[in-house]
């Protein structure tokens, strides 16, 4: 076993709402020591062929010495209420797909699926037990829509369920990067077709190969935790260092939505 530091939840072009070209992913996250990204496209827009097309770009776009571009898509339920990334040896399940039936899809394929931002459009009201049940992890931190500090409601819904924590950056614009991301334990050799195909890298350090199976393995297996800088999230979730953050973020938030406004406001009188 050896430990990684991946990038969860980042967008690419590939997404109808984001800009990022692959390759420039990579450059941003290698500056940043992430040896893996878990890219997370929005189903919109995509089939089965446009899906094989973006495995083999991800796998172009992964970079000799770091990091690996692991291929993902996020679901979004058929109101775009829930939305469901799912990494792994996963086929394209189809565009608005009912969640049930979408985690149903992706357990019975072996892959890993996240109930996304539970946050978003208050979500977490719409969870059902058997999503808990079929899922692997939950976003306790998305930086997009939790700002400077984990979601509490989220921490105490993986943690009663058993459920990875997971550290997101729902990432569509450059500017959006920040230092939340997640440690994983992973295997050193490949296994299996897509440890075989070349899926993965070599780090030139004599630890042997990082494949897209290794990494989407140590999620399922929960062999991973959610990280800020150097430090684990886990402190942050609860007692007076949770109650800080949480209270350090209901004073950033309506600052910063104040300078939106205002940004926008001089944006439209140009």
């Amino acid at each position: 076993m050896r430990t990684i530091r991946a990038a969860f939840h980042v967008h690419s072009e590939w997404s109808y709402d984001a800009e990022i070209p692959l390759a420039r992913i990579a450059e941003l996250f290698r500056g940043r020591r992430c040896e893996a990204v878990f890219m997370c496209e929005h189903d919109r827009g995509f089939d089965a062929e446009r899906f094989g097309a973006y495995v083999e770009a991800c796998r172009e776009a992964s970079l000799p010495g770091g990091p690996l571009l692991v291929p993902g898509i996020e679901y979004a339920s058929p109101d775009d209420r829930v939305h469901v990334p799912v990494w792994g040896p996963v086929p394209f399940l189809g565009e608005g797909a009912p969640t049930t039936e979408l985690l149903r899809a992706v357990e019975a394929h072996g892959g890993s699926a996240v109930l996304a931002h539970p946050v978003r459009r208050d979500a977490w009201q719409a969870f059902e037990p058997e999503w808990l049940a079929l899922s692997k992890g939950i976003e306790i931190w998305t930086r997009k829509w939790d700002g400077w500090a984990p979601n509490r409601r989220a921490c105490r819904m993986a943690a009663e369920a058993g459920l990875v924590g997971v550290g997101a950056l729902d990432l569509h614009m450059a500017h959006q990067l920040f230092p939340l991301s997640m440690e994983l334990e992973i295997e050193d050799t490949p296994r299996g077709p897509l440890g075989a195909a070349p899926g993965y890298r070599r780090d030139g350090s004599g630890q042997g190969a990082i494949s897209v199976e290794a990494c989407t393995e140590a999620l399922r297996q929960g062999r991973c935790r959610a990280m800020i800088g150097e430090r684990p999230v886990a402190p942050l979730t609860r007692g007076g260092l949770g109650a800080t953050a949480t209270a350090v973020e209901r004073v950033r938030r309506p600052v910063w939505r104040q300078g939106r406004r205002l940004r926008e406001r001089k944006q439209a009188r140009r």
